[in-house]
């Protein structure tokens, strides 16, 4: 098993900038800056993922 050794110093420093970029995104939450996305939006990628989907599988069967 291999020894991993963690420079402390950098983990400290990851965890600051991520702790920096949640006040900034909470403080944008707070201000009404940030808005959840609309499930119309997640519905409309799903169909064209599908529709990609489908037409990938129907151009494997023309290929074949």
């Amino acid at each position: 098993m291999k020894n991993k050794v963690i420079q402390l110093s950098e983990v400290k420093k990851e965890n600051e900038a991520t702790e920096q970029f949640l006040n900034l995104l909470d403080a944008d939450i707070k201000a009404g800056n940030v808005k959840k996305i609309p499930d119309s939006v997640f519905d409309r990628i799903a169909a064209i993922k599908h529709k990609a989907l489908v037409a990938r599988q129907n151009n494997e069967l023309i290929e074949m």
